[in-house]
């Protein structure tokens, strides 16, 4: 989910993210997801709905001698941020999803809310390369105040990053992906040292600029469970 885009709250019927291919499911049907949500800078999120959709990208046709399989990735929904507005995808559809706002639990878990979604008896078929996305059913935020405080860095300069502005450990973790709001990639954190810094699996891809504010651009986890 694109750091510029995360900027702004996201509302009903957006795209949260556009066709994501799922690598590594082992499976013929999908029967369980669970959905793990971030918070707003820190704090859990008052949660809204979100639809799943996913998608194959191999396609059946009758075995009549004249059609064959056609094999091919879903076409994009749109921009992200935006509603739907460009088709194509439609014979790439092979599951529905909606994860009612009710599914997620309480604030419990202070930084982040946590669905599980039972499919039994309505599991989501699974053959070909396997892809999802996700649209908001309502006032979805992931929006931060933590803010590089550092002079002006060129890419591949460090890997310690000092930070400001909002404590570091309520938003990020191990293995998150970070890029600024402007989408420069900063990197994956390998770990959260304190409220004011970070450290990187390597050094920083793109030049980065004091005071640019931070996003971990998956707040979206789905662990898909499978049958065979």
């Amino acid at each position: 989910m694109p750091a510029s885009i995360q900027a702004a709250a996201y509302a009903d019927t957006e795209i949260l993210f556009d066709w994501h291919k799922v690598e590594g499911f082992k499976g013929g049907s999908i029967d369980g997801i669970k959905v793990i949500v971030r918070g707003t800078n820190g704090a859990d999120q008052t949660m809204v709905g979100i639809d799943l959709l996913f998608a194959t990208s191999h396609i059946p046709t009758p075995s009549d001698g004249i059609n064959a399989s056609v094999d091919v990735a879903p076409t994009t929904l749109g921009t992200t941020g935006a509603a739907v507005d460009t088709p194509g995808w439609f014979n790439n559809l092979v599951g529905y999803v909606p994860v009612a706002s009710g599914d997620f639990n309480d604030g419990d878990l202070i930084y982040l809310n946590i669905a599980n979604v039972n499919l039994s008896g309505e599991e989501i078929p699974v053959s070909g390369d396997l892809y999802v996305a996700a649209i908001a059913k309502g006032a979805l935020d992931f929006r931060t105040t933590v803010q590089v405080n550092e002079s002006n860095f060129a890419a591949g300069a460090q890997t310690v990053i000092t930070l400001d502005t909002k404590d570091a450990t309520l938003l990020f973790a191990p293995g998150d992906v970070i890029h600024a709001v402007d989408d420069a990639v900063l990197g994956t954190i390998k770990t959260v040292d304190s409220a004011t810094q970070i450290t990187l699996t390597k050094a920083n891809v793109d030049a980065i600029e004091d005071d640019d504010v931070l996003y971990n651009v998956s707040p979206i986890q789905l662990i898909l469970s499978g049958t065979v």
